[in-house]
């Protein structure tokens, strides 16, 4: 099993344009055999440190696949293919870590 944390920077005054490619991609993601999960998110109020300012700018996806192998194919998808290029305009950066269980 492996898991990614996709953090993303989404250019000042682009959030809705890239939620809209967020919105019809993430049905066809989970879709696809081997995913388990395909959940964006955002900042919100700690509660450990709820003075911390957010960033409405940061979205942040978190993945779980259920090989390396099922990750391969799901990035070789039409989906993924025609996406990519759309969201790549709307970002500012973006970073990925793929995380493997301990346990």
């Amino acid at each position: 099993m492996l898991n990614l944390v996709v953090t993303m920077m989404v250019k000042e005054g682009r959030m809705e344009e890239f939620l809209d490619v967020c919105r019809e991609l993430r049905p066809q993601v989970l879709a696809e055999p081997g995913c388990l999960a395909y959940d964006y998110t955002r900042d919100a109020v700690s509660p450990f440190d709820p003075e911390k300012p957010l960033d409405p700018n940061r979205v942040i996806l978190l993945e779980r696949w259920t090989s390396p192998e099922a990750l391969q194919a799901h990035m070789q998808t039409a989906h993924m293919k025609a996406a990519g290029p759309k969201m790549k305009e709307l970002r500012a950066s973006s970073e990925v870590r793929v995380l493997e269980p301990i346990f």
